[in-house]
């Protein structure tokens, strides 16, 4: 059987060893240091799941319906046909961006400046397009930018999905131009022949990767998808074994895309076909279907899973760009607490939200897999065998050491506190602190890991443990301390921080040592 373990992973090189070199510090409850960023403490109770949903409104012809005074009375929520109870609501107008002449984000680090309105992830994709038709999907994305003003409307960040991994190749910006010459100046690689089972695992990690990296962004994420290719798997015909790890990383891409809050919209730039973008009025409150009972799932599937639309067989596909984002610029959140009380490991969840006047469409995603643990993270890590569990682990710490792809679900800061070691800070914000013990404490479990690189990029070394931190009165977060010994080759030191419940991420890059 192919070791779709390993291809999910991508990183092969790290993958097999962190597992082996990882290990269980002793419990570690050191001073407190210094908090610069006055993160604000956050409890979050591993036993209320709270669901979050961006929803546009479009009139069924699928266009935009360009009015700001609903109100949570003129939306009803359904999961699995059971109507819920609107918790939070927020209009277009509490998502906007600071009204100015000049950029406001330059970088990922800009984001906080711009509250939660929403980003744009501009991924091109290599994997799964021929290379004759490569330069077709990035003439396109130029021809798209060069439409728009010199400071774009949202932050964009340009990603790229090659046959080996998933690159940045340009942070978050408002800079028009700079995202046109990084476009045109990329040489795209040439597609290895892999079958569509393969490209499933390869686009499910990717996709894994860019929410994990995301999630302390807290607005809405638009990603648009520009390919001419789309990876299929069928689990009829696959072997057994085979057929649960795919689908176990399917129902964890999905609710990944949920918890990072992005609507995906597919662009597929083969001249054939028609575009899947058009709406249909269906006002039963009849739950969506799990995408895996069929046996057979698409990757075109994922946009209208995650509340966007798959576009194909359409010349423009500058305009259907602008279509992508111009949704996104104007949506409504809402939030629930469900009320089914019955909580079965990996049961699909069907979402479906009706408009009080029926000739207007709510879309927003199809609904989420059920987790033990019910937080609001739902992951699945928990439900799955061991031997899954652990390969996401590897999976997620060998992806964020071997990117460069800065991940803000866990705010850290690192710096040398010793030779051979380094203190790590982790902020309150995304920590999922255990429950309450016998004794009252609650506990933060992470896997802490670091792994240097030469001037050319080479990784030469890594290292991986596991902590266990206590939550105290005067402790808002976790601090672990690291033992790493850079070598005087690196140049670059990274360091990660995977929280075991909640599965967030955060990333330090450190040059100075």
């Amino acid at each position: 059987m192919p070791n779709l373990l390993r291809r999910i992973a991508v990183a092969t090189a790290l993958s097999c060893t962190l597992g082996a070199t990882a290990m269980r510090a002793q419990d570690t409850n050191p001073e407190n240091p210094a908090n610069p960023e006055g993160y604000a403490p956050t409890t979050i109770n591993v036993k209320a799941r709270i669901v979050i949903l961006d929803v546009v409104v479009t009139d069924k012809d699928g266009k935009l319906y360009p009015r700001e005074d609903f109100g949570p009375d003129d939306f009803e929520i359904y999961e699995d046909s059971v109507q819920q109870t609107i918790k939070s609501f927020e209009p277009p107008s509490k998502h906007r961006m600071p009204v100015t002449d000049k950029a406001i984000v330059n970088s990922a680090a800009d984001l906080k400046k711009i509250g939660d309105a929403p980003v744009t992830i501009l991924v091109i994709d290599e994997l799964n397009t021929p290379f004759s038709e490569a330069s077709f999907s990035r003439q396109m994305a130029v021809k798209y930018l060069q439409k728009q003003p010199a400071v774009l409307k949202t932050p964009t960040v340009v990603m790229v999905a090659t046959p080996e991994k998933f690159v940045q190749l340009h942070d978050y910006t408002q800079d028009r131009d700079a995202l046109i010459d990084t476009i045109k100046n990329h040489m795209p690689e040439y597609p290895w022949k892999q079958n569509g089972t393969e490209r499933m695992a390869q686009v499910l990690s990717a996709l894994v990767q860019l929410a994990q990296s995301s999630t302390g962004t807290p607005g809405r994420k638009d990603l648009i998808w520009v390919g001419s290719g789309s990876p299929r798997a069928n689990f009829i015909k696959m072997p057994e074994e085979e057929a649960e790890i795919i689908s176990a990383a399917y129902k964890r891409c999905v609710n990944q895309l949920l918890t990072a809050r992005i609507t995906m919209f597919m662009i597929n730039t083969t001249p054939a076909g028609r575009s899947s973008a058009q709406e249909i009025i269906d006002d039963s409150p009849d739950p969506n279907p799990d995408p895996l009972e069929s046996g057979r799932v698409s990757f075109t599937g994922f946009a209208a899973d995650s509340g966007g639309y798959a576009y194909r067989g359409r010349n423009d596909v500058d305009a259907e760009l602008g279509e992508g984002i111009d949704k996104g610029l104007e949506y409504y959140t809402m939030s629930y607490a469900p009320t089914n009380k019955t909580d079965v490991a990996g049961q699909y969840r069907g979402i479906k939200i009706l408009m009080k006047d029926k000739n207007l469409i709510a879309t927003t995603r199809g609904g989420y897999y059920m987790d033990t643990q019910a937080n609001t993270n739902p992951v699945l890590d928990k439900d799955m065998k061991p031997k899954q569990s652990t390969a996401n682990l590897q999976m997620d710490i060998s992806n964020a050491l071997l990117s460069s792809i800065a991940y803000n679900g866990l705010a850290i800061q690192a710096a040398k506190s010793a030779e051979g070691e380094y203190t790590i800070y982790v902020g309150e914000n995304g920590i999922t602190w255990s429950a309450p013990g016998a004794n009252g404490e609650e506990h933060e479990e992470a896997t802490v890991a670091a792994a240097w690189f030469d001037a050319k990029g080479k990784i030469i070394g890594h290292v991986a443990h596991e902590f266990t931190s206590k939550r105290t009165e005067t402790n808002n977060g976790a601090t672990f301390k690291l033992p790493v010994t850079v070598p005087a080759t690196a140049v670059r030191l990274r360091i990660v921080v995977r929280d075991a419940l909640g599965a967030k991420m955060g990333t330090a890059d450190i040059t100075q040592f």
